[in-house]
């Protein structure tokens, strides 16, 4: 009987052992529950638990990091109940220092938050998709993770950030945090880490996001100066730059070393890795890091330091570790995708059909610029030459590209626009004869014939051009090339000592070619502007004017996909114009000196319209595009009298803020009125400034001449380029 029961005791302490051992090696599984399919709109977002298909995860009992990513569109939650904000990831906290740019409730491409198994079931619940018109395939992306680390699901790889986090924190040695970083203590979910490597734009994007100071990450030249390698990970000993010391302001671009190579991306701060010190110092800057001042523009570069760094701005005190390619399996992870295969761009992939959206959208802001520059010219005109006691032509101002040597019809439109009356074109205006021709022109007869203004006391003006121009556009778009000529014809005059008044009528013509294969636009426009310019004083004055014009647009569009296919339509567009200008004038000696600032505001209404065609015809609906901008600017302009006249030489600089919003365009097909496509039109700069050199050229009792050269500089580098003529005689 003792022997049964020391040997069922025994039989008691065994499985007791193995159930406290197995207990303690216990591995979770995770499983993902995630629709297969969706049906996507541009309009709003849509629920991923319509499809029949709730998303969840199982698997977890310790909290769980979801990561979702989608490729195009957008993506958010509802339900944010006791989630926690990952740092770097868009989440829902109320530390914002740790949410990126793109964060928006409507812009998000990017979520990652922490919570329980059943908190983040909660939020995934209420998961939901907006397309974003532009991008017909479309993959989602979530990964479930124990707490601890960020995932990357692009390479599949874990981050987490490590090292100092008392107050103040200390700086980190470079070969310590490596040390650790492969130590069995460091391990995350069964993987072991390594100082990161980053080969990828992508990667240093998604890292420096989960940053908020200086980081060691595990590149070095420790082993041969100028020679940096990854020490540890997948990369362990590969080459990544080769950079010497003499060539420290190329810095990181090849420099040469027999037998060494370049991985093909890099971000050092330009002019690194340099050294820094001297070869009686030890050249001893060994180790590379990341910058993590947010506020710095050298936020997310590399640069490298000696170790421990403890100078400064140059203290380093946190460390990158990666988990991922080394081999092993996770103990705890799951994923799942979506792969969307939408209609909802389907005609949009056609770039002339986006050509010809652009095009209507970019002519529009055209017209309005061409309505009110010349009167605005008008008003800083007569402050800046002192002519406002006489009449003055202006007649016909050309802007001629210097790239086309075609002769303008100058004759032409003198003959078609000016000159009605009796007058000789070579004979000079005269106190008898003015009257008549002024009486004579189009503009002063239908003032006559329609409100019954007789304009005796009325200057009048007239400012006309015939250009050419080039819009080049990227991303894949199409081409844009226009051409147009426009006459404005204005009449103004003095109503009180301190006010002008005036009333200008606007024709332009313009034929903008979209692409390669046909497509294009025929416009006529009509514009009416009023416009009045007050001054209290002799150097503060204020110009507006407010305006209404009607575009016809003559639409032809060859189909990208049957170019023998061609469709047809007319649109019209109606326009609600104002600008206000401020000015500050002073005269000193012969110099005259303009300040100003200026706010711009456009509303083109395009009218609903129906191409003709075959079954791929569309209708467009009603579209309204706003242009919306500030400037402010100064310019300065000499007096020299010389023997027949004045040399007046220029310049302006003016400053714009383009605070245009985006706008749609919405389309369907004839044969399917009921399924509606969405395509947005943006701005792609959001500030310009134009600089501008020029002179004028006032003969006494003959021609007027004026050239300038003008250059807009957009901040996303894009450019424009302008050479203007203006050619002027008095009749």
């Amino acid at each position: 009987m003792e022997f049964i029961l020391r040997k069922l005791v025994r039989c008691i302490h065994i499985t007791f052992f193995l159930i406290i051992f197995f207990s303690s090696k216990i591995v979770y599984s995770a499983d993902f529950t995630f629709p297969t399919s969706l049906t996507t709109d541009t309009s709003d977002f849509v629920l991923l638990s319509d499809t029949g298909t709730t998303p969840s995860v199982s698997g977890f009992s310790t909290e769980v990091l979801i990561t979702i990513t989608t490729t195009a569109g957008y993506i958010k939650v509802t339900t944010v109940t006791g989630l926690e904000q990952i740092h770097g990831l868009c989440g829902y906290t109320a530390d914002s220092s740790s949410v990126p740019t793109n964060c928006t409730d409507s812009d998000r491409s990017e979520i990652g938050f922490q919570g329980t198994q059943a908190e983040v079931n909660t939020a995934l619940a209420t998961l939901s998709f907006k397309g974003d018109g532009a991008t017909s395939n479309t993959t989602i992306s979530v990964s479930a993770t124990p707490e601890g680390a960020s995932y990357n699901p692009v390479n599949g790889h874990y981050y987490r950030v490590l090292g100092s986090f008392t107050t103040p924190p200390q700086a980190v040695d470079w070969a310590d945090a490596r040390t650790e970083a492969k130590s069995d203590a460091k391990k995350f979910n069964g993987l072991t880490g390594y100082l990161v490597t980053i080969t990828t734009e992508q990667e240093n994007n998604w890292i420096k996001e989960k940053i908020s100071t200086n980081a060691w990450t595990g590149g070095s030249d420790s082993e041969t100066e100028n020679i940096w390698k990854w020490m540890d990970g997948p990369e362990a000993g590969q080459t990544y730059t080769c950079q010497k010391y003499v060539e420290a302001s190329v810095g990181g671009t090849g420099a040469t070393i027999s037998g060494c190579s370049e991985q093909s991306y890099l971000n050092w701060v330009p002019g690194e890795p340099n050294s820094h010190r001297t070869a009686s110092d030890g050249w001893d800057e060994d180790y590379m890091h990341l910058y993590g001042d947010r506020t710095d523009v050298k936020f997310g570069q590399w640069n490298d330091f000696p170790s421990p760094a403890t100078v400064g701005n140059n203290v380093v005190t946190k460390y990158i570790v990666e988990y991922g390619g080394m081999g092993g399996t996770a103990t705890v992870f799951g994923s799942a995708s979506l792969s969307i295969n939408s209609t909802e761009v389907d005609f949009f992939v056609d770039k002339d059909l986006v050509g010809i959206i652009e095009g209507q959208s970019e002519s529009a802001k055209r017209f309005i610029y061409s309505s009110t520059y010349p009167v605005l010219e008008r008003m800083e005109w007569y402050r800046t030459t002192k002519k406002n006691d006489n009449i003055k032509f202006q007649d016909i101002g050309i802007d001629i590209d210097i790239t086309n040597k075609d002769t303008y019809p100058y004759a032409k439109l003198l003959d078609a626009y000016l000159l009605k009356g009796d007058v000789n074109k070579e004979q000079k205006l005269s106190n008898k004869n003015i009257e008549k021709f002024i009486n004579e022109l189009p503009l002063s007869k239908y003032l006559k014939n329609e409100f019954g203004m007789v304009p005796r006391k009325w200057k009048i003006w007239s400012s006309g051009y015939l250009k050419k121009g080039k819009i080049k556009l990227k991303s894949g778009k199409v081409n844009q090339e226009f051409d147009s000529d426009a006459l404005t014809l204005g009449m103004d005059k003095i109503i009180r000592k301190n006010t002008l008044f005036g009333i200008a009528i606007r024709l332009e013509d313009q034929d903008t070619d979209v692409g390669q294969l046909g497509t294009k636009i025929k416009s006529n426009a009509k514009s009416t502007t009023i416009y009045s310019s007050w001054h209290n004083n002799k150097s503060t004055f204020i110009d507006g004017l407010v305006g209404y014009g009607y575009i016809d647009n003559d639409l032809t569009r060859i189909e990208q996909a049957n170019t023998s296919n061609t469709l047809t339509g007319n649109r019209g567009v109606k326009q609600y114009f104002t600008s206000i200008k401020f000015n500050k004038i002073r005269d000193k000696d012969n110099f005259t000196s303009l300040l100003f600032g200026r706010f711009d505001y456009g509303l083109s209404k395009l009218e609903s319209f129906s191409e003709l065609g075959n079954t791929h015809a569309l209708r467009f609906e009603e579209q309204n595009l706003k242009n919306k901008s500030i400037s402010i600017g100064a310019l300065t302009k000499y007096k020299k009298k010389i023997k027949k006249g004045y040399f007046l030489p220029y310049g302006r600089i003016e400053f714009f803020e383009n605070l245009t919003p985006d706008s749609e365009a919405k389309a369907s097909y004839i044969s399917d009125p009921n399924t509606t496509y969405y395509y947005t039109v943006k701005e792609d700069y959001s500030n310009s400034l134009k600089l501008e050199l020029g002179f004028d050229l006032n003969l006494i009792d003959s021609w007027y001449f004026s050239t300038s050269i003008r250059r807009l500089i957009k901040n996303n580098k894009d450019y424009e380029n302008e050479f203007a003529i203006k050619v002027s005689k008095p009749f």
